[in-house]
């Protein structure tokens, strides 16, 4: 036959044996492969700092090590065991600073994905470490936080929430400033997640985020901290931020009196870059003419006193914020108060200003005259209604005077202020038009209230009694002219 029959049975015994022997054979090559390429050899935490020491000197590649996903758990692990040490802060600062500087070398080149993993994991074990208050908050886990700031973008995206929610849920716990260092993380990774097309709802995610920020207490630490950072949230509403502002001013009467000052510039520099102006300014004025003007020290006054250049310099830089200021006070007389008076005052000393403020103040009395005038001679208004206008011509008589009393308390600045409206009231008598009231509803009347101002001015600061005489001959002989003239003219 040319064609001998086809055996099955010997051709399906001869595949058997083949597929035997190559199994084998590929058995014994892998076996000879792991002997050749050993799993890499593990690294100690003293051996990865002297690592991170050297590597700048010798160039050499890293070990294999560093570089293996199942190497995490044990460099995870170094930071703990360190967290247990004597000496905490030296030792987690020394081997996380040093782990992530062989990471950024591996980083350079291109993006490892079990490296981006690492700096997730050992970012959370940080920040579990750091709000357990395993490892001390100073100088050390500052710069280490920072480090971490910089890698912040080479973490997975889904990985950024778990460190978002970590951050926020120990906000409860701040009650020094160094326990709010975590938080210069937070705008950044909230930033992250809402440009994120990695995660579902990012948006929504995000102002969560926010939202749970904002409906926890604030002690007085996290408030001036939030203050500080507030600004890296550019993305934040226009509800948000008056829910922001809100808290901020709700909250100010625990922060400590020193750290009132710095706290008002933040919030002026805030309106500057055209956060809420408007709400900023409002919030200023009421806070340290209601709440913080009950309290009468003269450490108060200080305080009040270096918050009125912050406003000065600030309307300086920014013309916008004197005219919110003018706006204020024009649209709401709830806004008058002393701190008002010395606020228009301060602002009077710019000079695009001067009239302007000077006008409103004078517009605030005269007005305050003329509507009382007008409910007093009205028979169908209810007397009650009469004597708040009555009481609301007092509130700004003595809110001028008070400003003026307290002017020699950080506030020397405004004295020319005061000198320029104590005679321009005495120049405006007649625009009062109200004397018959003064003598049987115990108001002073703007000539009487100018004279009180130049008088106490002229008692409590030696610097302005040579302006003020000054002021006064100019007065008198203004006035002798006058009455020369109409004596000429009969």
């Amino acid at each position: 036959e040319l064609f001998p029959k086809f055996d099955r049975q010997r051709f399906t015994e001869n595949a058997d044996a083949t597929m035997t022997t190559t199994a084998t054979a590929t058995a014994t090559t892998r076996k000879q492969s792991n002997l050749s390429n050993p799993p890499p050899p593990p690294l100690t935490d003293v051996d990865i700092v002297r690592l991170a020491q050297q590597h700048p000197l010798t160039c050499s590649p890293l070990p294999p090590f560093l570089l293996s996903p199942t190497s995490h758990q044990s460099l995870i692990s170094f930071l703990h065991s360190r967290s247990s040490s004597s000496s905490p802060s030296l030792s987690v600062a020394e081997y996380t600073s040093s782990l992530l500087s062989l990471i950024s070398l591996a980083l350079a080149p291109h993006t490892h994905h079990s490296l981006s993993t690492l700096i997730s994991s050992l970012l959370i074990s940080y920040i579990n470490l750091f709000n357990s208050h395993k490892i001390p908050h100073d100088r050390n886990s500052l710069n280490t936080i920072q480090l971490f700031a910089v890698h912040l973008e080479n973490i997975p995206d889904q990985n950024l929430t778990s460190i978002a929610d970590s951050i926020v849920s120990g906000l409860s716990q701040i009650v020094d400033p160094d326990d709010t260092q975590l938080l210069d993380l937070l705008p950044k990774c909230i930033e992250l997640i809402r440009n994120s097309n990695e995660i579902e709802g990012n948006r929504d995610y995000a102002n969560s985020l926010i939202d749970g920020v904002f409906s926890r207490g604030w002690s007085k630490v996290l408030l001036v901290k939030m203050v500080s950072i507030i600004r890296e949230f550019s993305f934040l509403d226009k509800g948000r931020r008056r829910e922001f502002l809100e808290k901020v001013f709700g909250g100010m009467k625990s922060v400590e009196l020193q750290d009132l000052p710095s706290l008002v510039y933040q919030l002026l520099v805030l309106a500057s870059k055209g956060f809420s102006k408007r709400e900023v300014i409002e919030g200023v004025v009421m806070f340290f003419g209601s709440k913080m003007g009950l309290k009468a020290s003269s450490t108060v006054r200080q305080v009040e006193g270096t918050v009125l250049l912050h406003v000065n310099f600030a309307v300086k830089q920014d013309p916008s914020l004197g005219q919110e200021v003018m706006g204020l006070v024009r649209s709401d007389f709830r806004a008058f108060n002393h701190f008002t008076v010395a606020v228009l005052m301060s602002v009077a000393r710019v000079r695009r200003f001067s009239e302007s403020s000077m006008g409103i103040l004078k517009t605030a009395l005269i007005t305050a005259y003329r509507d009382y005038k007008f409910a007093k001679g009205c028979k169908w208004l209810p007397d009650d209604l009469k004597e708040e206008y009555l009481q609301s011509v007092k509130i700004v008589e003595k809110a001028v005077l008070r400003a003026v009393s307290e002017s020699n308390l950080g506030r020397e600045h405004i004295v020319p202020s005061i000198v320029q409206f104590g005679f321009v009231l005495l120049e405006s008598v007649e625009e009062g038009n109200c004397k018959e009231l003064v003598k049987s509803d115990g108001l002073m009347g703007t000539e009487e209230l100018g004279i009180q101002m130049l008088k106490t001015l002229f008692e409590i600061h030696e610097m302005a009694r040579n302006e003020v005489g000054m002021g006064i001959t100019s007065v008198l002989a203004l006035q002798f002219l006058n009455v020369h003239a109409h004596q000429c003219s009969l």
